[in-house]
């Protein structure tokens, strides 16, 4: 080969490497903004991931907090939906999508179920997929869309609970314990903010008798202004209405004086009435525990919804929307009784000397009622307890009792035991334990109303 075809061969081979990589680098510019695009893609991708994931916490939180309202309150679809909104400002004050989440909320209540439905959707904006206004329309759309939905059981039932305290004498030195307690009971079923409750309470202090207020003179055919204690008669351990068989004519007795200044509360569902109706409660006299029993049961009753009447009127047995508790506390034995005798005017002004009677006694022979002392668990006081307890529990309340003291063998504790259902019993041995016993059959009960 001569000289000259040496050099053209050299030079053509030069050129040929010179073209091929003219070619790849326009390839490999191009390969770089794929990738940037593809990485653009994953960002706007995991962007719209996280967004929904907050609109699904949020959700979530707003369902959980309506449903937690609807188990103790009616709510208007006003209500609900005001309420929803309030919890996604409180849960994505800061996410970009707020506005349009709350825009595309919707909400469904189911009562017959206990469920509610919340849904929700939104959209974010796509920043990489959009290269010059060109690539949103040549690879991909200019937003992202995402939504959720989430369900929550909330409790369709009612609530009525009769919370029969001890505030006899022994209780002077606790009684602000017990109404600390008492309130823990009204803080976890009845919060703060509650209106048109599905939870009703009333409160039944008792000690010798029971103070029934403006109902004492109806609920005892006018024999007592103030205080009732045990009824009596054929019906003694049964919850038939007064007007069926009036207190203080051979069904059930009445006294002028002998009860706390704590007055009953028939069942009510504002906070504000039960709180202050705590509040007022005093110490005084001695223990007759079945009449407290007896008219926490009677709060209960729909026998007697002619003298609890309007809100206050107890619901029917048959009525399978409303569950019924009764939460039962004493520091002691029960040891006081009342029986009816027929006694001579000399007789009975033995009896009154005795402090037995403190009423009037009239010529003849005429019927009373006598304080009687009974102690022990075998005692009268506390073996009609346990039978008002057991009539209770075949209306199905669920009986739920408290023990405030040391000795979890004593009589009074081995009363709240026969009283309670299987596994309701509690013993409180201090203030502390006293208001956590409370608390924890309010948590119980809650539990129970809002599961099922």
């Amino acid at each position: 080969m001569s000289r000259f075809s040496s050099r053209f061969v050299q030079n053509f081979q030069r050129f040929l490497i010179r073209d091929q990589e003219g070619a790849v680098l326009p390839l490999f510019g191009i390969m770089v903004i794929m990738m940037v695009v593809i990485a653009g893609i994953a960002v706007d991708v995991s962007r719209s991931v996280n967004a929904r994931e907050k609109l699904s916490y949020a959700l979530d939180a707003a369902a959980l907090s309506v449903a937690a309202d609807l188990s103790t309150s009616i709510m208007s679809d006003d209500e609900i939906k005001t309420a929803l909104e309030d919890s996604f400002r409180a849960n994505l004050s800061s996410a970009e999508f707020l506005d349009e989440a709350i825009e595309n909320l919707s909400f469904d209540v189911d009562p017959d179920n206990g469920l509610i439905t919340v849904d929700s959707s939104a959209t974010l904006n796509n920043y990489f997929i959009d290269i010059g206004g060109y690539m949103k329309s040549a690879l991909g759309p200019e937003t992202f869309s995402f939504g959720t939905s989430s369900q929550v059981a909330y409790s369709r039932y009612d609530v009525e609970l009769t919370l029969v305290v001890d505030v006899t004498g022994s209780m002077s030195g606790h009684i602000n314990d017990l109404k600390n307690a008492s309130e823990s009971v009204v803080d976890i079923l009845i919060p703060e903010g509650t209106t048109d409750g599905k939870v009703k309470i009333s409160i039944v202090p008792y000690s010798v008798g029971v103070n029934l207020g403006s109902y004492a003179s109806t609920a005892t055919g006018g024999l007592s202004t103030r205080c009732s204690t045990e009824r009596d008669g054929s019906n003694k351990y049964t919850d038939v209405s007064y007007n069926v068989e009036p207190m203080g004519d051979g069904s059930g007795t009445y006294r002028s004086q002998d009860c706390s200044d704590s007055e009953i509360q028939p069942l009510t569902d504002n906070r504000n009435t039960l709180l202050s109706s705590i509040s007022a409660l005093e110490t005084d006299g001695y223990t007759a525990g079945q009449t407290g029993i007896g008219w926490g049961w009677y709060t209960l009753s729909p026998n007697w919804n002619n003298l609890f009447t309007g809100n206050s009127a107890p619901a029917d047995y048959s009525d399978t929307e409303t569950l019924k508790f009764a939460l039962i506390m004493t520091d002691g034995d029960f040891n006081t009784y009342y029986d009816l005798e027929t006694l001579t005017k000399k007789q009975c002004k033995k009896k009154k000397n005795k402090g037995e009677y403190n009423g009037s006694c009239k010529k003849g022979k005429n019927d009373y009622w006598i304080e009687k002392s009974g102690w022990g668990y075998s005692g009268e006081s506390s073996q009609r307890a346990i039978s008002l307890c057991d009539a209770m529990k075949t209306k199905d309340i669920q009986m739920y009792t408290v023990y405030f003291g040391s000795n979890n063998n004593s009589d009074g504790a081995k009363v709240m035991k026969a009283c309670a259902d299987s596994g309701n019993y509690y013993q409180a041995s201090s203030s502390s334990a006293l208001v956590g016993a409370f608390a924890n059959i309010a948590k119980k009960i809650q539990q129970i109303y809002i599961s099922q």
